[in-house]
């Protein structure tokens, strides 16, 4: 593409935000410059430099906005805080857009409610309309998109982990306990981020031992073909990637005839399922709810259904709340009530809920390598800092992003402290048969 040709998309596709969305048009008009979301920012905390400057950031698409979509930027150009677009400008874009996290922590702060992380989307949705988008993020969105996960593991391989997780927990407790697989019918289809069977799995094993304990284990499946609920469409900008990626999962909860989609611990995926599955949204009414297993263990837990012997969690724990499930979805007593009942020491990071610091690597960092030096010592700053406060020796995550990036920031800076689901705590202090598991190391 030309560089001319460049210009006229990326001013095309800016002046379109004043036919869309109204919340996105209003953020172009209302900022007072206060800088309440720079104060308040885990990457700008952790370099005050300009392109962190969540204001500045956002700067980017409002002043052209202002220079092409308002009378006020046509006639007084940059007095009116209007800027055009200089061609070229989107190769410094990608560095701008990509060091957000999207964590939304300035739009519970800032006055009028702006949400930089809205714009921030619409800046990677132009990237990737250019074709300019991180290889990393392509990768990740690509194999799902072909294989239904964003390991892109086959049919065959996620069925050798389901029978090596089984053959685990029948050590663990001496019975068999079960992870049925492509069960039409079952009235809970499991849909928790792919890491979360091959990477770390007990966050799944420790679901399959609340089915068990319930007298449940023939109630819930799991799909050997779409088991990953995981969707970087929703970081990369691309709406249709995204609502492509989602498909999978519907199509397949419709084939199960499940009653329940039953997502996993991973906040975005959450998201993405239970907001466009809303009336009127992308797929309209369907014979299905959407819940999370968060949700549904906490709820056994207040009903008295489970048992557990909290001297098997003994260390020090706390909670690092998701910010997709914290801000966007308000999930979180849940995983607060999970850890409260299956550990002995449970402490609060502050702030925390929806005012809880972001890890430093949403929206898709975690998976950069590239910028692995600022995600360590920039955007997961404050985290670390906050994980240190509370002296825990274990830090939960319902997220698989959220756990890959602080298990890096605990080993770069020295922190003897592991990283690891909600429901593995609970795994490994869950009674079975009067029994918790034999194994319950963690460090």
């Amino acid at each position: 593409m030309s560089e001319k040709s460049e210009k006229q998309e990326v001013i095309s596709q800016i002046t379109a935000i004043d036919k869309g969305p109204r919340a996105l048009k209003l953020y172009m008009e209302i900022c007072a410059r206060c800088g309440t979301c720079a104060s308040v920012c885990p990457v700008y905390f952790g370099e005050p430099s300009a392109k962190y400057n969540p204001v500045l950031r956002s700067d980017l698409i409002r002043s052209i906005f202002k220079k092409h979509a308002t009378t006020t930027g046509k006639l007084l150009g940059v007095l009116a805080g209007a800027h055009d677009y200089t061609e070229g400008e989107i190769k410094e874009w990608v560095d701008w857009f990509y060091s957000c996290t999207g964590c939304r922590r300035c739009a519970t702060y800032c006055p009028f409610g702006i949400d930089n992380s809205v714009i921030t989307r619409k800046g990677r949705a132009i990237i990737d309309k250019l074709g300019l988008t991180p290889e990393t993020m392509l990768k990740v969105i690509k194999t799902s998109l072909a294989t239904g996960n964003t390991d892109g593991a086959s049919p065959e391989a996620f069925r050798a982990a389901v029978a090596f997780l089984e053959e685990e927990m029948k050590e663990e407790h001496g019975v068999d306990i079960k992870i049925p697989i492509d069960v039409e019918g079952a009235e809970y289809f499991y849909v928790p981020p792919s890491g979360d069977v091959l990477v770390n799995p007990e966050a799944t094993t420790g679901l399959a031992k609340v089915f068990h304990a319930l007298g449940m284990a023939d109630k819930w499946t799991m799909s050997s073909c779409f088991f990953d609920g995981a969707n970087y469409g929703l970081f990369t900008g691309n709406d249709a990637d995204m609502k492509a990626d989602n498909k999978h999962c519907v199509d397949e909860a419709k084939k199960l005839k499940c009653k329940v989609m039953l997502m996993g611990e991973c906040g975005h995926a959450y998201r993405i399922m239970k907001m466009m599955m809303e009336p009127g949204k992308w797929w309209g009414d369907l014979p299905f709810k959407v819940m999370n297993c968060m949700e549904f263990t906490a709820e056994q837990i207040k009903a008295g259904r489970l048992k557990f012997d909290k001297n098997k969690n003994p260390d020090p724990v706390t909670y690092h709340d998701p910010c997709n499930f914290a801000r966007s979805c308000g999930i979180v007593e849940e995983p607060r009530a999970i850890l409260k009942a299956t550990c002995l020491d449970y402490r609060e990071m502050s702030p925390n809920r929806g005012e809880n610091w972001c890890c430093g690597g949403g929206a898709g960092l975690s998976a950069m390598d590239s910028i692995y030096e600022f995600r360590m010592n920039v955007s997961g700053k404050k985290k670390v800092e906050q994980t240190k406060a509370t002296g825990a020796k274990y830090v939960a995550a319902a997220c698989s992003n959220c756990k890959r990036q602080l298990t890096q920031l605990m080993e770069f800076h020295g922190e003897k402290v592991a990283v690891g689901g909600v429901h593995d705590m609970l795994s490994r202090s869950i009674l079975i048969n009067g029994k918790a598991a034999v194994r319950t190391d963690y460090l």
